[in-house]
């Protein structure tokens, strides 16, 4: 079965699949849409980075987003991330079978196969109304995203100074 860690991850991909293209999210915002604490958060987070299923841009406006597109990411592989895949099935002998074992070993097989054929894009439906009910970003310093910087249009260096003096025609007196 899937462990809540791996489910809790699942759910997090999906939500980060769901929002518009070019934006990311933050661990505190991911938190409070997932219901989870953000030290958790940041937990799951690290092991999909490490995973390479999203990625991380610090600053301010930073967040994480997908690495990849939603359409090829499996849940098995999410879940293969976070849960050890089960242990082969071992028999003794041709007499020694153990029926339970062998169910199990089937069953996991079965499963596996599912969910490799369903993938994180397959749910982001479900987390669409989400983002249409999420709170404007809080920043907790009052930092908001820098403006694009300014440069004036200047000379570089004393060399370039002819190009922007006045010419002598003008007049400077009144």
């Amino acid at each position: 079965m899937i462990s809540k860690k791996a489910t809790h991850a699942i759910n997090a991909l999906v939500f980060v699949a769901a929002l518009p293209a070019g934006q990311s999210v933050t661990t505190a915002d991911l938190a409070s849409q997932v219901g989870l604490s953000v030290s958790y958060v940041e937990s799951l987070l690290k092991t999909l980075r490490e995973g390479g299923f999203i990625r991380s841009t610090r600053g301010p406006g930073g967040g994480y987003d997908l690495a990849m597109p939603a359409e090829r990411i499996s849940v098995w592989s999410v879940v293969a991330a976070f849960d050890p895949h089960p242990q082969p099935l071992v028999v003794e002998g041709p007499d020694q079978i153990d029926l339970e074992a062998a169910l199990g070993m089937a069953f996991d097989t079965y499963f596996e196969s599912v969910l490799s054929a369903t993938f994180i894009a397959d749910h982001v439906h479900l987390a669409e109304g989400l983002h249409r009910n999420a709170k404007p970003q809080n920043w907790s310093f009052g930092i908001k995203p820098l403006a694009p910087r300014w440069v004036p249009d200047a000379p570089n260096s004393v060399f370039q100074l002819s190009q922007f003096v006045v010419p002598s025609s003008a007049s400077w007196h009144a």
